[in-house]
């Protein structure tokens, strides 16, 4: 990592290492992890770092707040395999890493309040993690190496996930060791309710990803080919520095073709989209010429579970004949609100309901401000099957009504309470010139501190020129401007400042980043620390 103003480069697992054990002394504040000498509240008042008795993941307050969260009495238990394995994309055969041998990981699928047991083997050749997104988890089980736990061992290493699920509504899971996301290293989490007042007949899931790994390169080489000086050490922040990663000619190549073709531009997010022009997307793993088909009968009321789990892909959605209703998002209810089309940031889950009619209608995710798209096939029980499933993105519902985030409200159920906010904290959201450096600037950004029932408050301004999905572990919040929309995952506009809300009601250390996943790996990141 380049800190813009001396041109010193740090491999984000320093970085890492500097922010769990509150190294002042290194001065990186513009960068913002933890690296910061003092905190400060709303009252702007200065304490050194090295007076505050920080909760650390392993220490009783975390513990006790796990006992204290509600459970069903029941227990889902799952066992995932990290892996090298060859993956059919479409009669593409590419060589990546998968849980379970396929281009996304099974679904996992339990009820409110469950505990969670998920064993992980890593038979991978490098270290590996798993983070259940979303999920107001107990921090040691949140899967963010170093700081929460020790990363899984390569080659035979094993961790069991064990924790309560508190939340119903639709989740995900993925690896969060440097950009092993980027491959096959992800999957659905649905946490079903068994109040669900949304009037759904049946649910599908549709996970949305942009896919490069195999075809030409790596995430690593993209990330090389973007800024050499952040890549080269294994997955960043988690790998073995004494063992760098290497890239063939070949590899270089596509990636540099693929990273110098344009930015892509929109107007809901602001201009800028993306850096990377992914020569593939796909839904629940499948490419467009191979579409994972979904099937219901004609006159339910289908809920599309959608999650974009791409790295660095926002995809506008629609399905073709359907007029679709928004009733969450990213596990919180929110008011019924008709549209044609939304977007979905990367990270972030929309649930849509659809009035299944007779015959076969196109599923499409077009990537927003570029070309590429997803696609899949919603077929009613009486139809027959398309004849060409492949309908090149273009269908007249992604041009209908637009709803945005910023329009849509929460029901009253899962609105925070109002009160007076105890910490109000302000960063920036930077990129350094025009390398590929991203960061969060500012007197707040490397001391996030609150203690257990403060009401947090962070503003994000974002003076990039690009879009930002910023999301906190641990923790879901409100957007004040938004009605107090509950989301985990938001998107910051360029040129704009946003405000979140949230409640400290789960002690330990958490990552607070920009859910691009180079962005993150270019230094976009934060810690969220509780004090005593």
């Amino acid at each position: 990592m380049t800190r813009p103003d001396t041109g010193l480069v740090l491999d984000r697992r320093r970085f890492l290492r500097l922010g769990t054990l509150g190294a002042g002394a290194v001065g990186l504040g513009v960068l913002g992890f933890g690296a910061a000498a003092c905190s400060s509240g709303a009252s702007g008042q200065q304490v050194a770092a090295a007076d505050l008795d920080y909760i650390l993941p392993t220490d009783p307050e975390v513990a006790a707040a796990e006992a204290a969260r509600s459970t069903s009495g029941a227990t889902a238990a799952f066992a995932l395999a990290a892996g090298v394995g060859a993956v059919d994309l479409g009669g593409r055969i590419v060589n990546t890493w998968t849980y379970g041998g396929a281009a996304v990981a099974p679904e996992l699928r339990l009820s409110k309040g469950d505990r969670v047991r998920v064993s992980v083997d890593n038979g991978l050749p490098q270290e590996t993690t798993l983070h259940w997104h979303g999920i107001r988890i107990r921090n040691d089980m949140d899967g963010a190496a170093p700081v929460t736990q020790q990363a899984i061992g390569a080659d035979g290493g094993r961790f069991e996930y064990d924790f309560v699920a508190p939340d119903p509504g639709t989740y995900w899971y993925h690896s969060h060791s440097g950009l092993q996301a980027d491959r096959g290293l992800f999957g659905a989490m649905i946490i079903e309710d068994p109040d669900d007042r949304t009037g759904a007949d049946a649910d599908a899931v549709l996970v949305l990803d942009d896919w490069v790994d195999g075809l030409g390169t790596t995430p690593d080489a993209v990330l090389a080919a973007l800024n050499p000086q952040i890549s080269g050490h294994g997955p960043s922040g988690h790998g073995d520095a004494s063992a760098p990663v290497t890239h063939s000619d070949d590899e270089m190549a596509t990636a540099q073709r693929l990273v110098s073709q344009g930015h892509g531009d929109s107007s809901p997010l602001g201009g800028m989209t993306q850096h990377i022009a992914y020569p593939l997307h796909l839904i629940n793993g499948r490419p467009p010429n191979d579409p994972s088909v979904v099937e219901a009968a004609a006159g339910q009321r289908l809920r599309l579970r959608v999650i974009n789990a791409a790295a660095e892909t926002p995809y506008r959605f629609a399905v073709a004949g359907h007029e679709l209703t928004v009733v969450a998002v990213d596990g919180f209810d929110v008011s019924p609100a008709t549209a044609d089309t939304v977007i979905v940031g990367m990270a972030q889950r929309v649930d849509v309901l659809v009035t299944v009619r007779s015959g076969a209608w196109p599923i499409v995710a077009k990537v927003e401000g570029r070309d590429g798209y997803a696609s899949t096939v919603l077929r009613s029980h009486d139809a027959i099957p398309m004849p060409d499933p492949d309908v090149a993105g273009r269908i007249p519902e992604l041009d209908g009504r637009l709803v945005p985030e910023s329009e849509l409200r929460p029901v009253e159920a899962v609105m925070l309470d109002e009160r007076e906010v105890d910490r109000d904290y302000r960063i920036e959201l930077i990129q350094a010139g025009d390398r590929y450096v991203w960061g969060m600037a500012g007197p707040d950004a490397g001391h996030l501190v609150m203690r257990t029932g403060e009401r947090v408050r962070i503003t994000m301004v974002n003076s990039s020129a690009m879009w930002h999905p910023m999301h906190t572990h641990g923790h879901t919040f409100a957007v004040p401007a938004y009605g107090g929309l509950r989301r985990d995952t938001v998107n910051v506009l360029p040129g704009t400042e946003l405000a979140i809300e949230f409640d400290a009601d789960n002690p330990g250390e958490w990552m607070f980043h920009c859910h691009n996943a180079y962005h993150f790996e270019a230094g976009m990141t934060a810690n969220l620390r509780y004090i005593r």
